[in-house]
């Protein structure tokens, strides 16, 4: 096919293209109130940790519980030829009772070592609980990203189809050059190809999406045209060090830390002997009856081989749990402050962008584009400053989903909410949303 042939069938074809694109039926918009309702209600990983909560709530009465005492029943003949019970003052039928009696104090330091379990598998739930919705919210705003970027790239072709088809009218009279119309082809393709890319790692974010709720991998998910409103918080570098009390993975770790307190305590009381007693009564039948009470101890004779050695245990564990909180402290400030700085940096570029940059390169393109129709600019100025444009409306939706997605991996470091949504878990209205 000859090249001009070529260039005039090309912008047709793509043109077609794009508006078979556009015929697609569009699904119901997202509505991340009810992802969030949806996972709370049916998470796997929420339910999990929602059930190793309720068991350790039992654990407490267990461990403050006295051991469970033995009965016995004994029967002692006399000779083996026959019975002789009521016959013999050495036979007789006996009910014993025996009740292990623990160290003072023991019971209580195991009511506490369960106690501060029970309250680590609580700030495990609230982590977890915290973990899937800000998995949610970044997954979500990764989807309006892909979808603004979408919607801009399907704008875009538009316009570049009807730049190709300027260039190439100007070319086919004289006033233009080969190049300008592969030039716009050429964008055209690339843009295809970008959409193709927006598609791919749109259903990577949808599996994603889906997983945290707790979905099939193939449940559809509607376009995100709008993300929540957003509020900075005011604390700034202040947030770091709350961190470092409010964060249910601090909570639970501190909880972990007390829980060896108390369990070296316990080992200690280890050390110390338990009791036993022990009340028969022993039936002679028809003679008189018999009565007995035993009481002992149980020695820890090899305390240096077991007692001893559990002691230092739990010492080296203790030690162990506080490292392991002042690393965790740390590591959740370090991590607090680069979110904030993130949401912070996006939070100034969403400024330059959507109040000066956007409207600049807007204004430059318009201006390119009468300069081009009386012949004063080269379609390729025309093309850089529609690129222009293009780069800084898709850098927008870049920022907007980086300035949510940053504030939504600080709430479960912060053990709170920063991004607000109305009518989801414990929220009141209806999705109240932004479009940008």
């Amino acid at each position: 096919m000859p090249v001009k042939r070529f260039l005039l069938v090309l912008p047709t074809f793509l043109l077609s293209s794009a508006l078979a694109a556009q015929e697609r039926p569009p699904s119901a918009p997202a509505d991340l109130a009810a992802l969030l309702r949806e996972a709370e209600a049916g998470s796997p990983l929420l339910r999990a940790a929602a059930a190793r909560q309720e068991a350790a709530r039992h654990l407490p009465s267990q461990a403050e519980a006295p051991p469970d005492p033995e009965v016995s029943v004994a029967y002692t003949n006399d000779g083996v030829s026959r019975f002789t019970l009521g016959e013999s003052d050495m036979s007789t039928l006996a009910l014993t009772w025996t009740q292990e009696v623990f160290f003072p104090g023991k019971l209580r330091r195991s009511g506490e070592v369960a106690s501060f379990e029970a309250e680590r598998a609580g700030k495990d739930f609230e982590r977890a609980r915290l973990e899937v919705a800000a998995g949610i919210k970044m997954a979500y705003a990764d989807l309006y990203r892909l979808d603004r970027t979408g919607a801009i790239l399907d704008e875009t072709r538009n316009v570049l189809i009807s730049l190709a088809e300027s260039a190439r009218r100007h070319y086919e009279v004289g006033e233009g050059i080969q190049e300008s119309v592969l030039k716009a082809q050429t964008e055209i393709l690339k843009s295809e190809v970008e959409q193709a890319r927006v598609a791919q790692d749109r259903r990577v974010a949808e599996i994603r999406l889906n997983a945290a709720v707790g979905r099939s991998a193939d449940a559809p998910i509607g376009p995100v045209t709008s993300l929540p409103e957003v509020v900075l918080p005011a604390e700034g570098d202040g947030l770091a060090e709350a961190a470092t009390v409010s964060s249910p993975e601090v909570g639970g770790l501190t909880a972990a830390v007390r829980r060896e307190e108390a369990g070296v305590s316990l080992a200690r009381l280890d050390l110390k002997p338990d009791f036993v007693w022990s009340a028969s009564y022993q039936n002679r039948d028809g003679l008189d009856p018999m009565v007995m009470g035993m009481f002992g101890l149980r020695l820890p004779l090899y305390r240096q081989r077991k007692q001893a050695q559990a002691v230092l245990q739990k010492e080296s564990e203790l030690l162990a749990a506080q490292k392991d909180l002042a690393e965790l402290q740390v590591r959740i400030q370090a991590s607090v402050r680069e979110l904030v700085s993130r949401a912070q940096r996006a939070e100034r570029l969403l400024a330059l962008f959507s109040q000066g940059v956007i409207t600049q390169a807007k204004s430059t393109h318009e201006s390119a584009e009468s300069s081009y129709r009386v012949g004063r600019i080269a379609f390729l100025n025309v093309l850089n400053d529609f690129t222009a444009l293009l780069n800084a409306r898709t850098e927008l939706a870049i920022q907007e989903s980086e300035r949510l997605q940053a504030l939504a991996a600080l709430e479960p470091l912060l053990g709170r909410e920063l991004v607000h949504v109305p009518g989801g878990p414990g929220g009141e209205g209806g999705n109240h949303a932004v479009d940008r």
